[in-house]
């Protein structure tokens, strides 16, 4: 699995896979093609605060994620904050696997885990990263949890019932040390 910033040639891609029934179901931002570009557009060229990534498995692509620092989107702020369990400076994450092939298989975990690592070290004085999946949506906190992120708190956030997900720098650097750990078990095993 790999990241890299999202680009104008994914534009295409993006867009078929937020006509996807998986992707539409949870996404809440507007999922027409225009809407989507123009979104994706301006994140793209830097004229917003979000950064988005493709996430790639063999070379094709999966999906993406997206990061953001909390403080950048006062709205959002202030429904986290609602919840008592957010620490500050926080960063938030978005993600979907669009390709319905993919799914399943844990590229959703891995990216997460990746970005929060990525993130952590891009901005050293973060207290967390957070993502807040919809109660009903049992895969995308499972894949938090498999990412190493705790639930912190379950409620309604911005008028959705959601669970806070948390990444701490010390669960980021557990998750990186379990990672190289497991990476040499299979050394010793060939």
């Amino acid at each position: 699995m790999t990241l890299r910033p999202l680009a104008t040639e994914d534009l295409d891609t993006v867009v078929r896979w937020f006509a996807e029934p998986h992707v539409t179901r949870w996404w809440e931002a507007p999922t027409e093609p225009q809407a989507v570009r123009a979104r994706y557009a301006g994140r793209i060229a830097g004229r917003e605060p979000t950064e988005v990534f493709m996430i790639s498995a063999g070379g094709r692509a999966a999906g993406l994620i997206q990061r953001y620092l909390i403080d950048d989107h006062p709205e959002w702020a202030e429904a986290l904050a609602a919840t008592g369990a957010l620490p500050s400076p926080a960063a938030g994450l978005d993600y979907l696997i669009g390709d319905p092939s993919l799914t399943g298989r844990g590229l959703a975990s891995a990216a997460i885990r990746s970005c929060a690592q990525r993130t952590f070290a891009d901005h050293p004085t973060l207290a967390a990263v957070c993502a807040a999946p919809f109660v009903e949506n049992t895969a995308s906190w499972r894949a938090l949890e498999r990412a190493g992120f705790t639930r912190a708190w379950s409620g309604p956030i911005a008028d959705v019932d959601s669970h806070l997900y948390l990444s701490a720098p010390e669960l980021g650097r557990a998750a990186e040390d379990l990672a190289l750990l497991a990476t040499e078990l299979r050394k010793t095993r060939r």
